[in-house]
């Protein structure tokens, strides 16, 4: 391995050094699994992946299988717990799909399958070439401010995934504010026949303002289902509270308070488990219909 490495190279030797870490054992037919490799190719790469790193793999008969050696020393992986569970939720999503990209340790993992919507190739590639070029796109859009879809010309300048959605930001000449746009409810775009963009990102406040929101232990939990909830969101102490402060856009903060059911008043939701420092902060960054 004396030449620089590729991308996939070093996506497998993250992935050997991840099972190893984790689970202290790795077969071949395990990297042949993930990636769509040959006995032979991977006993090379194994072999080349020794030379640099010796101490690392220790191979034992009996099981027909590499163990972690006892002087090990990622060269590739982190080591970080959610290194690991990135791979086995990227898996559980792929399921028999192509695993170049996706592949996972051989520990069984689940998840619930995302969003299965699609958006239009045509729209989507109007739209990033407003993007791109800075120039506006007249689209058809279906809202739910409105019973049938609209036309309006938006002036984009960055997508948004979020609550499992890609988004574009954009001006809105129709409403004349900014705004986000579900991609999949563009029924239609095409270029604009303007020359000169109406609004920037530069004068969307919402866009360039970041915000703080303070999270904390929901009220009634013990101290020792506080300390619990806080290790789970990553929380710090501020004195005697337990916080987990998130920045973030301005016009994200609508999608964060949905995705952690934060936006519902305090004791609408008995099972959460969280709550906003400040619960005045749901009604102020209260979605609309649109």
């Amino acid at each position: 391995m004396s030449k620089p490495l590729s991308q996939s190279q070093r996506q497998r030797l993250r992935f050997i050094e991840s099972c190893l870490l984790w689970e202290g054992l790795l077969q071949r037919k395990d990297i042949c699994e993930a990636f769509g490799l040959t006995l032979n190719h991977v006993t090379r790469e194994l072999t080349a992946y020794r030379k640099q790193h010796e101490n690392n793999l220790v191979y034992d008969p009996e099981m027909r299988a590499w163990r972690i050696g006892p002087d090990f020393k990622p060269a590739y992986a982190t080591g970080d717990a959610d290194e690991y569970l990135a791979m086995l939720h990227a898996y559980a999503l792929s399921g028999e799909a192509s695993v170049m990209v996706t592949a996972g340790p051989t520990v069984k993992a689940e998840a619930l399958p995302p969003v299965a919507g699609k958006i239009d190739r045509a729209v989507l590639k109007d739209v990033i070439r407003g993007l791109r070029r800075n120039h506006g796109v007249v689209v058809k859009y279906q809202s739910f401010s409105d019973p049938e879809p609209t036309e309006r010309t938006l002036w984009p300048y960055g997508l948004v995934f979020a609550n499992e959605r890609w988004h574009v930001r954009a001006y809105d000449s129709r409403k004349q504010r900014f705004s986000d746009f579900v991609l999949a409810r563009i029924l239609k775009a095409r270029r604009a026949t303007e020359s000169a963009a109406i609004a920037s990102a530069e004068q969307d406040r919402d866009w360039q303002t970041r915000v703080a929101i303070d999270v904390v232990p929901a009220a009634g939990l013990s101290a020792s289902q506080q300390a619990v909830v806080a290790r789970e969101f990553g929380m710090r102490r501020q004195g005697e509270l337990w916080c987990w402060k998130v920045s973030m856009r301005q016009c994200l903060v609508k999608y964060f308070l949905l995705v952690h059911r934060l936006d519902l008043p305090a004791g609408a939701e008995p099972h959460r488990r969280i709550a906003l420092r400040d619960p005045k902060l749901a009604k102020v960054y209260a979605f609309d219909d649109d």
